[in-house]
């Protein structure tokens, strides 16, 4: 199960999904520019709970993450692109701007 602050917003996660992806289809919208492709590194959430229930950061992930690591809090601790991380347990994620798509986006 995934849970994000500030919205409150929870849902479930299948195997080998992102989080963007299990955001998408339990009908959340998710900040993005390049549609979940990992280029635009708007995705980006902070982990607050659950760190070792996600995917370990592979190469294109790191590279993203680098390239913006000087304008993240924490030196870039904890920070994951939702486009790359996958979930094998309970995280609780901060990310502002992931609410219910109604079908207006």
């Amino acid at each position: 199960m995934i849970r994000v602050e500030p919205s409150g917003a929870t849902f479930d996660i299948r195997a080998e999904e992102t989080v963007i992806e299990a955001a998408w289809r339990n009908g959340y919208t998710w900040p993005t520019l390049c549609n979940g492709q990992g280029t635009c590194r708007t995705c980006v959430f902070m982990t607050l709970d659950g760190e070792q229930n996600l995917s370990t950061i592979e190469a294109w992930e790191d590279a993203g993450l680098q390239a913006i690591a000087d304008s993240l809090p924490g030196e870039g601790r904890g920070w994951r692109l939702a486009c790359q991380a996958k979930v094998r347990g309970d995280v609780r994620l901060r990310k502002i701007g992931v609410r219910r798509n109604y079908g207006n986006d």
